[in-house]
């Protein structure tokens, strides 16, 4: 289930099926319809680079359907 919190950290990619896990204190994992894409520390990452992996990992997909 995608909380409140993720939402707003991933905005438009949560309708995509990604999704953040927490499996300690100092790692938040990106994950794509269940799947590990990313993982990041808790305390140096933004919004930003969340969502920039998200639209990387997405043109890589469509990259590999075409």
């Amino acid at each position: 289930m995608t909380t409140e919190v993720q939402i707003q950290g991933l905005r438009q990619f949560a309708r995509f099926g990604f999704t953040l896990v927490h499996p300690d204190d100092h790692i938040v994992e990106l994950r794509h319809e269940g799947k590990p894409v990313a993982r990041f520390s808790q305390l140096g990452t933004t919004e930003e680079s969340i969502q920039g992996e998200c639209a990387r990992h997405l043109a890589k997909a469509k990259e590999a359907i075409d």
